[in-house]
């Protein structure tokens, strides 16, 4: 069910809850008794502000993690740079396609269709499977940054002094991870001193818990101990 929920196609919906009706009728009646537009992403008549898009942006953000924290015109020459690597792989990868098809679209076809039918395989496939197409889709011409010697920058932007913006930096270390949506799920910390959310055993002040009791009085063992001179009753 999780998956027909989650998925963004109809034809991806209609096979996971076929599934689920081979596996457990009962659950399919009972699922189907709501309708599928309030729980199914496909069907949904909302602006789907609220989905996360996991599959492009996400991925980018995964490259770009340690490179955020570059200067903004190396940040750039970076992206650029990996962008640029993507397109001249992959328009290698299709050129160096000899079939109508696609590698992978070509292994389906032989699963399910025998030789000996003498049938067209591209008459069986849609246009994104085919060579062509995957062959257009990386055949977007790249205009490379040339040299700064070779920049024709006309006079009166050559004449303007651009300053450093006025910037203070806050304090502490920079963010290095997004901020998280109201929607996802959240891993709150625990301590495991006394069994609360919201700090660790390191500044935990609480009575331990002992056999699932606080403790009032907390034991010699428990006590907090000074890393120097390893007594009780002070720290260093």
């Amino acid at each position: 069910m999780d998956k027909a929920a989650r998925s963004y196609t109809e034809l991806k919906y209609n096979c996971h809850m076929e599934e689920l009706r081979n596996l457990h009728l009962n659950a399919f009646n009972y699922i189907m008794e709501a309708s599928p537009y309030k729980w199914s992403r496909v069907h949904c008549l909302e602006r789907r502000h609220m989905v996360m898009t996991t599959n492009v942006a996400e991925c980018i953000n995964l490259y770009l993690k340690f490179a955020q924290q570059l200067p903004m015109l190396t940040l750039t020459d970076f992206i650029r740079n990996m962008l640029q690597r993507w397109l001249h792989d992959r328009h290698l990868a299709a050129q160096s396609i000899r079939l109508q098809l696609t590698d992978a679209s070509h292994l389906v076809i032989l699963k399910h269709v025998d030789k000996e039918q003498n049938l067209d395989f591209t008459s069986l496939c849609a246009d994104y499977s085919k060579r062509q197409t995957l062959i257009d889709v990386y055949s977007i011409p790249i205009m490379h940054v040339r040299h700064l010697s070779s920049w024709v920058v006309p006079a009166d932007i050559v004449e303007r002094v651009v300053l450093n913006p006025l910037f203070r930096r806050q304090a502490g270390y920079p963010r290095s991870e997004r901020h998280v949506s109201s929607s996802e799920r959240t891993t709150s910390q625990s301590c495991r001193r006394c069994g609360q959310l919201g700090h660790n055993s390191r500044r935990c002040s609480n009575p331990p818990l002992i056999n699932d009791c606080l403790c009032r009085v907390v034991p010699q063992e428990y006590r907090r101990k000074c890393s120097i001179c390893h007594s009780v009753g002070h720290n260093k």
